[in-house]
């Protein structure tokens, strides 16, 4: 069916319709109009969401969709430790001067010069060859007892407690220097210390150990383990950089 224009125009009476329904639906609203209160609930509730709310709830269903299929996010490994040089420590013959400058003294003076003046003087030359002889070296793993210059050599089995002077730094229990403190000072310290558990422990009784491991020591504080001195025959800054930057445990 068709209806006449004004001009004489004929349209389909469909498309008149439909025009007539947008023209209903872009009219301006009433605002006396009266709304069911049902229709009016309807609508209050039917909010949309935000943008903020729209991404945050797309984004924990895919998380959840994402651990559900794929399972939990695997754990990062820890980054590995840097490995560490070798370090030769470097000789210092400080010490084995002092006992020398000190022997050649008490050797001038009457009476001492027959007891303690000759003591102190072959320390003293006891310690310039073993400076000249012995290196301290850290490896990857170890603390090492060497000999030699610039070519190092086993230095053989330990002359208290046998077996080899290696030690790893997983069984430190304790270092240090003796006299406390002395190893910031400029003539450094006499001894280096230090206090393991690789030896067996029938063996940490020997020697200096026995005192070291006794019940009062235990009592005050002390870890058991094999007992070491050495002359500070070395940098002692240095070693005790070594010391620190190997992880050896300290008391």
């Amino acid at each position: 069916k068709t209806c006449t224009m004004t001009g004489g125009r004929k349209l389909p009476l469909l498309y008149v319709a439909l025009s007539a329904a947008c023209a209903t639906g872009f009219a301006p609203r009433n605002n006396n109009a009266v709304v069911s209160p049902a229709l009016n609930r309807s609508t209050n509730a039917a909010k949309p969401l935000s943008m903020a709310q729209t991404n945050d709830l797309f984004g924990s269903i895919g998380q959840q969709l994402g651990d559900f299929f794929g399972g939990a996010k695997a754990e990062e490994p820890e980054p590995a430790k840097p490995v560490l040089p070798d370090v030769v420590i470097d000789p210092d013959y400080k010490l084995a001067g002092i006992f020398l400058a000190a022997g050649i003294l008490l050797d001038l003076v009457p009476y001492i010069q027959l007891t303690l003046g000759p003591l102190v003087t072959l320390l003293g030359v006891l310690f310039l060859v073993q400076t000249i002889r012995i290196r301290f070296v850290f490896t990857e793993n170890d603390f090492e007892l060497k000999q030699g210059g610039d070519e190092l050599a086993d230095s053989g089995e330990n002359v208290v407690v046998g077996g080899a002077n290696v030690w790893s730094y997983d069984s430190f229990v304790n270092w240090e220097f003796f006299p406390k403190g002395w190893e910031d000072s400029p003539q450094g310290p006499i001894l280096v210390y230090f206090k393991e558990t690789q030896t067996p422990s029938d063996q940490w009784t020997v020697g200096p150990g026995e005192k070291a491991n006794s019940e009062e020591a235990i009592a005050a504080g002390a870890v058991p383990g094999q007992v070491h001195f050495f002359p500070a025959l070395c940098n002692a800054q240095q070693i005790k950089q070594e010391f620190e930057r190997r992880g050896c445990a300290k008391l």
